[in-house]
C-alpha cells in the first residue's frame, strides 16, 4: 500500500529521534568512564531522555494547539538538533542529562503530531499501518542508526554518537520542510479532547503502555553491560548483537501494524505474552551467547510490536484524533522507559545482579497486559452506547 509523501517524511524524522533515543544504550560504559561515574548513574542519560518526553511532550502539545502542524514539527526538530549539540559538548553528566531531557521532550511532542497527521491522512482501516510506517523510522534506527552510531562511538568516543544525530536532524528538517503540507491542521475541538481525557479507560490504556514498556527497558537500558558481563560478548560484537535486536524490532513493528488493523486486542495480547516469555527466558539463558543471539530479535519484535496496536487503540478509545491525545500516548511509552531504567538502575545500586532485571521486567509487562485487557473490556461495553466523534480534520 502506498502512503502520502508526508508520512514518509515523518518516518525519516522518527529515524533521527530513534537513533538519539536508543544508540546511547550501547555506549553506557564509555559514558560512565568519560564522566567517572557508575554504569547505573550513566543510565540517567536514558532516564533523562524518557522523563523529558513523558513530561515535556504533552506540555508542549497542549501549549501549541493553535500552531500549524508543519510549523510545530519543524520547530521541534530544531530544538532536538540544539539539544543534541548540547549533549555532545556537555562538560558533565548533569549537562548531558539536561540535553537529553530537552531532546526527549521534543520527541514526545513530535511523535504526537506525527501520529495525528498520519491518522488523518489515511482511512481508519489503514490507520495501524500508517502509524507503523511512522514508527518504522524508530525501528529502523535500531538497525542502521544504532549500529552506525555505536561504530562511531567505538571509534571516536560516545560524543560522536550525538554528532551523528545532529546530522540526521539536519536532513530531517529538509525533508519536513519539503514534504509536509502548508495547511497543517487545527486541533480537534477542545470539548472532544476534554471528553476523551475524562474517559477512565483511556488513562488505563496509557498505564498499560507505560507498564509494558517499562518491562522491556528494565533490562534493555543496561543491555550493553548485560551482553558483555553475562553473555561474554566483546565490546566490538555488542554493536552487531544490537543489530539482531533491531532486525527483530523492524519485523515485529511491521507485522504488528498489519495485524492491528485486523484485531488490536489479539495483536497486543500476543506480543505482550511473547515479551514476557522472552524476558523470562533471557534471565535464565543470558550466559549462553547462542541463546542470546536467538532471543535478541524476539525481544525486539515483541517489545516494539506493542507500539502500533497500542497507539491505534488509544486513538480508538479517545474517539478523536488530536496531537495532545497522541502526545500522551507517546509520553506513556517514554514514561515506561523512564520507569524501567529507573527500576533497573535501583536494582543494580542495591547490589542486584543483571540477570534479575529481565524477571522484574516480565512482571511489569504482565501487569501492563492485565490493565490493557481490562481497558479493552470496558471499551467494548462503552462502544455500543457512545458514537465515535471524529476531529474536524478527519471528518473532511
Amino acid at each position: 500500500m502506498r502512503f502520502p509523501p508526508p508520512i514518509y517524511a515523518l518516518a525519516l524524522t522518527s529515524f533521527a529521534f530513534g537513533t538519539a533515543e536508543f544508540a546511547p544504550n550501547g555506549q553506557l560504559s564509555s559514558v560512565a568512564d568519560g564522566f567517572a561515574v557508575s554504569v547505573a548513574d550513566a543510565g540517567l542519560i536514558t532516564t533523562g531522555f524518557a522523563i523529558g518526553g513523558a513530561i515535556g511532550g504533552p506540555l508542549i502539545a497542549a501549549a501549541a494547539t493553535r500552531v500549524p502542524h508543519k510549523h510545530l514539527a519543524i520547530i521541534l526538530v530544531g530544538v532536538f538538533l540544539v539539544a543534541n549539540i548540547l549533549t555532545a559538548l556537555s562538560p558533565s553528566l548533569v549537562v548531558a542529562v539536561i540535553g537529553r531531557a530537552v531532546a526527549g521532550a521534543a520527541l514526545g511532542a513530535f511523535m504526537g503530531i506525527a501520529i495525528t497527521i498520519a491518522s488523518d491522512l489515511v482511512s481508519v482501516a489503514a490507520r495501524g499501518r500508517a502509524i507503523a510506517l511512522v514508527f518504522s523510522g524508530l525501528t529502523i534506527a535500531n538497525v542502521l542508526g544504532v549500529v552506525i552510531g555505536n561504530l562511531a562511538g567505538n571509534a571516536w568516543g560516545w560524543r560522536s554518537v550525538f554528532w551523528f544525530v545532529v546530522g540526521l536532524a539536519v536532513v530531517s528538517l529538509i525533508g519536513l520542510t519539503a514534504a509536509l503540507p502548508r495547511t497543517g491542521a487545527c486541533s480537534a475541538a477542545a470539548g472532544s479532547v476534554g471528553t476523551a481525557l475524562r474517559t477512565g479507560r483511556l488513562w488505563m490504556t496509557y498505564g498499560a503502555m507505560a507498564l509494558a514498556y517499562a518491562g522491556l527497558f528494565t533490562m534493555f537500558t543496561y543491555i550493553e553491560p548485560i551482553l558483555r558481563e553475562r553473555a561474554g560478548a566483546s565490546a566490538g560484537s555488542v554493536v552487531w548483537l544490537l543489530l539482531l535486536f533491531g532486525v527483530g524490532l523492524v519485523v515485529g513493528t511491521h507485522y504488528a501494524g498489519s495485524f492491528a488493523d485486523r484485531s488490536i486486542r489479539n495483536t497486543t495480547a500476543v506480543v505482550m505474552i511473547l515479551l514476557v516469555t522472552t524476558l523470562v527466558a533471557f534471565s535464565f539463558l543470558d550466559t549462553h551467547l547462542l541463546a542470546v543471539i536467538v532471543l535478541l530479535p524476539l525481544l525486539g519484535a515483541a517489545g516494539f510490536g506493542m507500539v502500533p496496536p497500542l497507539q491505534s487503540f488509544a486513538v480508538e478509545v479517545a474517539q478523536v484524533t488530536s496531537p495532545f491525545i497522541s502526545a500522551l500516548a507517546s509520553a506513556s511509552f517514554l514514561a515506561g522507559v523512564s520507569l524501567g531504567s529507573a527500576v533497573g538502575g535501583e536494582i543494580l545500586r542495591q547490589g542486584g545482579d543483571y540477570h534479575t532485571l529481565p524477571l522484574v521486567g516480565a512482571g511489569l509487562t504482565v501487569v501492563g497486559l492485565l490493565v490493557f485487557l481490562r481497558s479493552d473490556t470496558l471499551h467494548k461495553r462503552a462502544a455500543t452506547h457512545v458514537p465515535m466523534v471524529m476531529s474536524p480534520v478527519s471528518a473532511r
